[in-house]
């Protein structure tokens, strides 16, 4: 074998198996139907989750925030195409299969084997069962249990359902098993796709699912307390969500003094744009680029607008509305609820107020505080104040007298037009005195808080994106082979540079970047070094 050949497998190896370059995996504690959150994840990250092994599952289990114990988005989606996988996460087409006679013939999902032969079948059938183990080959389960629940069990005391390649494997099967049993393999039939149309079948789906009643949903949340186990649901079910890959805007500190015009025309000629954020954890992050000798405000993309809006303090745009028969009247700028109905209300007015915690739902505090002091309170000891997206909400609520919920009227708008609404004013803010300021710096002391200014003020300012005038990013690869060392044959050189853009694409760093070989004109993209070392024969080692 061409010791060349060698390095690209040992490459390829290093590349799939290093846990350093996994995907890189983001909780949102921010609530969106799946395909806001797949546009966010698009926008900010790669895209939703990609989940290939129960490493994996764990992965996303353990970073989602301790509080929270429902269910989060994750990028599956139903699809339009059925297709045949392997339960390890292998697609079937163009391998080896051994349909019995006329099979596959009723449409059902899973799928047995009956003397080396095999048969579609319905998954709730209990049959026993084929589990593999890497390195220590097949094993027959003599207890009878579904498809799923065989799935489980060897993914729990073995590695998976068995996944079959070739005759040989077949026929090793067909060995071990009950004479006139049928037993469970891995295969199933499968319509669910990943959001980045990733190519992998694995899947790790709850007791019953996918479930095939109608209504029952066409996009999938996983749980936090089931074994991070999977089921289909609603679209448009407002929850948390995980992306994957690297953050593709990092925040910039600039400690340049300018006005909010001239900061916001420096970041979109050399980032993207004046900073956004979208939660507490971005406020962390804004915070924590700063110098650490600057303690005063910074600029970031927020300012005031000429539309106003219905918001949720969450952060999400008001869809689901419940006003009173003429409301809002214009009494103000928050929302109470009240008998079951919503009435806009000055926000400096003392008033019980509901939390939501995303733990325990939604929350009655009774102590009297302004609609912003119930903001702070909420989200220091909860998540933050409720947001109602149904009826069924609002009824959980009931007909308690004045209660804040976190609806209130908003005018300011980010600098990249970005839509979602959190907002982390500072106490009294943002004020409404006359020539307060239409623009927005953040405190580096206060917890991140925001309070606005004169837009002529010169402040330093934070960024957010890639820094455009960094253009190429060079690394020096060496390799070492025995023997005759073919890597500048450019077919070689072209399938290496496949093999790392992939694992590029899976860990999502590649992004829009490409990927190229650096070399002068007529020269060779690898150069043999020569090691010389003194030895009897005074002969050269090459490296």
């Amino acid at each position: 074998m061409d010791r060349s050949v060698f390095v690209l497998l040992l490459l390829s190896g290093l590349f799939w198996s290093s846990s350093a370059l996994s995907r890189q995996y983001h909780y949102i504690n921010v609530r969106m139907s799946w395909p806001e959150a797949q546009s966010y994840c698009r926008e900010k990250y790669t895209d939703l989750a990609t989940v290939d092994t129960m490493d994996d599952v764990n992965r996303l289990v353990n970073i989602v925030d301790a509080g929270y114990s429902g269910s989060v988005w994750i990028g599956l989606k139903r699809g339009t195409q059925t297709r045949w996988a392997w339960s390890n996460g292998e697609n079937k087409s163009s391998l080896y299969s051994n349909w019995a006679s006329g099979e596959p013939n009723q449409n059902e999902d899973c799928v047995s084997i009956l003397y080396g032969s095999w048969f579609d079948m319905g998954c709730s059938y209990r049959r026993y069962f084929v589990c593999y183990k890497e390195n220590n080959g097949y094993t027959m389960v003599k207890t009878a249990k579904t498809w799923s629940d065989a799935q489980s069990y060897c993914r729990q005391y073995h590695t998976d359902l068995a996944t079959i390649h070739n005759s040989e494997e077949n026929q090793q099967i067909t060995q071990i098993l009950f004479s006139g049993y049928y037993i469970w393999i891995g295969l199933f039939q499968d319509s669910w796709e990943w959001s980045d149309k990733w190519s992998r079948f694995f899947r790790n789906w709850a007791a019953g699912q996918p479930s095939q009643t109608s209504g029952s949903g066409d996009c999938v949340g996983m749980s936090t307390t089931n074994s991070g186990k999977w089921a289909q649901e609603n679209c448009d079910l407002q929850q948390p969500f995980i992306c994957y890959g690297w953050r593709k805007y990092q925040y910039q500190f600039i400690n340049e003094s300018k006005t909010w015009q001239d900061a916001q025309s420096y970041c979109r000629a050399r980032f993207t744009d004046l900073a956004t954020a979208d939660n507490m954890s971005d406020v962390s992050l804004l915070v924590n680029s700063v110098d650490a000798g600057y303690r005063g405000s910074v600029w970031i993309g927020l300012h005031n607008g000429a539309e106003y809006r219905w918001v949720w303090s969450m952060g999400s745009l008001s869809r689901y509305s419940n006003w009173y028969p003429g409301e809002p009247n214009g009494d103000g700028e928050c929302v109470i609820s009240f008998n079951g109905r919503w009435y806009d209300e000055s926000c400096s007015a003392v008033l019980p107020f509901v939390c939501f915690n995303d733990s325990t739902g939604f929350i009655i505090t009774e102590t009297a505080l302004t609609w912003r002091d119930a903001q702070s309170y909420c989200r220091k000891q909860h998540t933050d104040l409720a947001s109602i997206s149904s009826a069924k909400q609002q009824n959980l609520i009931g007909n308690a007298g004045s209660l804040w919920i976190g609806l209130f009227k908003d005018s300011w708008e980010w600098s990249d037009r970005w839509n979602l609404s959190f907002r982390n004013w500072a106490a009294g803010q943002p004020s409404q005195s006359s020539g307060s300021g239409d623009c927005v710096g953040i405190s580096t002391t206060d917890t991140g808080k925001w309070a606005r200014y004169s837009c002529d003020l010169q402040q330093p300012f934070i960024c957010y994106g890639d820094d455009t005038l960094i253009k190429k990013q060079i690394i020096r690869l060496k390799l070492s082979c025995n023997g005759e060392c073919t890597l500048n044959d450019p077919s070689r050189q072209t399938a290496i540079l496949n093999e790392i853009s992939e694992k590029l694409k899976i860990m999502g760093l590649e992004g829009d970047s490409k990927i190229n070989w650096r070399k002068g004109e007529g020269e060779n993209v690898f150069h043999q070094e020569i090691t010389r070392t003194a030895s009897s024969s005074n002969k050269c080692n090459k490296k």
